[in-house]
């Protein structure tokens, strides 16, 4: 293959001066030691890695600098007033480890180029798997597979780690939205004692000093309040919306506003329960029907009966506790039975569940008792619109008196307020419940009652019987970029993996004295050729690939050789292809295999 290069201009491949055999074969055998010596670039691409390596440590650092987001592994990028946007992030994520990835792919290339002339030195290789090798890709650790599995498992490794880096990269930053725990205060509606402007004991009737029972007379202008607003939210169909929580924070007002998802210190919290259930074994039921007209008698745990009659409103009460002069219980158990104002109403519950029963000729009756309680805490709370949630109990953080006396009256008025409508024939609560809800269940009342916690709670921490200035913890939330920690140490045992099989397989190299020679263009050129080189005295095989790129500077073309018409290949002159047919002779060859050293 090489013969033409016999012919080449000024005997290009030959040195002017001439050194003995003797000479040749020292300088040969010292060359040849430089084989074992690794001169190629992977070591400033393996540098670089460990440059990666610690730009992840760096930023890992930067990330646990900041506050935690979510767990231990997402943590808040402390980025200052940097604009935060979910398309920078992720531009950011894949940008970051792009070089990390072309780094990992020329290793890739660099450890498949210095596999083949390894291989071959301890085993014969195959012409064909030879060319299939340094054909460096997927397909080529099929090649490598049949002589070295160690090299082909290596070599695989580091080509799946350069194809994920990218891909896994994307995930390290994301965005989200996270209030910083700036300390504070803010001013807040607590029931103080005393107060600049009303006491909340005050309004209920108490006059004086000592023990206090409200007697939910004309005195009681909180219970009016709590009547007007109960009135308003349901008429405005308030309990229809979701379910009311049982637990309740202070209420925002105009001219007392709250920073969303900041958590407010030493606030007086309520929790409450509607203690709803169906009466259906306490509350006993018979029809009759007179003139056409039906009507539903209901008797009572104590024996009285109330029966509905034609133009009446149909909703029934009856309690176990002691009244005051005006017919309101104080707190026990409240007994509500009622029918069906629609005749011929067909509900779509099913029958004798959840207090709801079909006592024919189209009349339904609902029977449910109820026994609500509500309690009063001194809690730290976190802001949500007009609102407080998430409260946690923490007693010894209000600092300001509290109205105490009037704070444990409260649970009373979970059952005061709905008969004082009862009692009243308040149009807009008796009818309530039928035009709204057709048959009022255990969840319809828990609602109820729900929105009644809720103006007890809203009007009680409104600020007319009292603020406070408390401590505040953090700021309204605003964007953020989030590291995903876990990914930036899934990336750092990649790259670390990567430096380690590189290290580990050139110190195998070293170790077993295997050459480090990089099958390119001209080493293959030598390689193949050996000695047959005319006037090759120095032996290009030992030499570095700088050397032979510097030494070899002869201008070929790919043709048919004009000095040579049997030989297509490269040359220093190369005739047209009209005369081929007939100049070029094919020759069958033979199979044959490769051992380099």
């Amino acid at each position: 293959m090489m013969a033409p290069y016999d012919n080449l201009a000024e005997n290009a491949w030959a040195y002017e001066n001439l050194d003995t055999m003797e000479n040749r074969e020292k300088k040969n055998t010292s060359g040849s030691e430089s084989l074992l010596k690794c001169k190629e670039p992977l070591r400033w691409y393996l540098g670089g890695l460990l440059l990666y390596t610690l730009s992840i440590l760096a930023i890992i650092g930067w990330a646990y600098s900041g506050p935690a987001y979510s767990g231990r592994f997402l943590r808040v990028l402390p980025t200052g007033n940097v604009r935060v946007d979910q398309f920078y992030s992720g531009v950011a994520s894949v940008s970051f480890l792009v070089p990390a990835a072309a780094l990992i792919d020329q290793l890739y290339r660099e450890f498949g180029l210095l596999h083949p002339f390894s291989i071959a030195h301890k085993v014969p290789v195959s012409a064909a798997d030879m060319d299939t090798m340094i054909d460096v890709g997927v397909f080529s650790l099929t090649a490598v597979w049949k002589y070295s599995r160690r090299r082909a498992v290596m070599q695989a490794m580091l080509l799946l780690i350069g194809i994920s880096v990218v891909p896994v990269s994307s995930l390290i930053l994301t965005t989200g939205r996270y209030a910083p725990q700036t300390h504070g205060q803010g001013v807040v509606g607590l029931p103080a004692y005393p107060s600049n402007l009303m006491n909340l004991s005050s309004t209920m009737g108490r006059n004086g000093s000592g023990p206090f029972r409200s007697r939910f007379d004309d005195s009681d202008f909180f219970m009016t309040m709590i009547a007007d607003t109960f009135r308003g939210y349901v008429t405005s169909r308030r309990a229809l919306l979701k379910q009311i929580p049982s637990e309740l924070g202070p209420t925002a007002t105009i001219n007392m506003t709250f920073e969303p998802g900041v958590r407010y210190d030493g606030v007086v919290s309520f929790t409450w329960n509607s203690g709803c259930e169906a009466a259906n074994d306490d509350i006993g039921y018979a029809i009759s029907e007179n003139n056409g007209h039906l009507s539903v008698n209901f008797t009572f745990p104590d024996g009285s009966v109330q029966h509905s009659s034609t133009g009446d409103i149909p909703l029934f009460m009856w309690s176990n506790a002691t009244k005051s002069a005006n017919g309101i219980p104080f707190g026990g158990t409240s007994y509500l039975a009622q029918t069906s104002l629609v005749k011929n109403f067909t509900s779509d519950i099913p029958v004798n569940e959840d207090a709801i029963t079909a006592v024919g000729h189209g009349t339904w009756v609902s029977r449910v008792k109820c026994t609500p309680t509500m309690a009063w805490h001194v809690s730290s709370c976190i802001a949500n619109d007009d609102s407080m949630v998430n409260c946690t109990n923490t007693p010894g953080k209000n600092t300001t008196g509290l109205d105490t006396v009037a704070l444990d009256a409260l649970s009373e008025y979970m059952t005061a307020v709905p008969w004082l409508l009862y009692l009243k024939n308040d149009y807009i609560f008796r009818m309530t419940l039928e035009p709204f809800y057709i048959m009022p269940t255990v969840e319809h009342y828990d609602s109820l009652l729900g929105v009644l916690a809720q103006a007890i709670s809203s009007i009680t921490t409104a600020g007319y019987f009292g603020t406070a200035t408390v401590q505040s913890v953090g700021e309204p939330p605003k964007p953020v970029y989030v590291v995903r920690t876990y990914i930036l140490f899934i990336l750092l045992g990649l790259l670390y993996m990567v430096v380690i099989l590189s290290v580990a397989d050139l110190t195998y190299n070293s170790m077993q004295r295997l050459p480090f020679r990089k099958a390119t263009f001209l080493a293959i050129a030598y390689a193949v050729h050996g000695q047959g080189l005319k006037d090759d005295e120095d032996c290009g095989c030992v030499k570095s690939r700088k050397e032979l790129k510097t030494e070899n500077k002869v201008m070929l073309q790919y043709g048919i050789d004009a000095k040579d018409r049997f030989h297509v290949g490269l040359a220093s002159n190369i005739r047209g292809w009209e005369h081929e047919e007939e100049d070029i002779v094919t020759h069958r060859g033979t199979p044959f295999r490769l051992v380099y050293g």
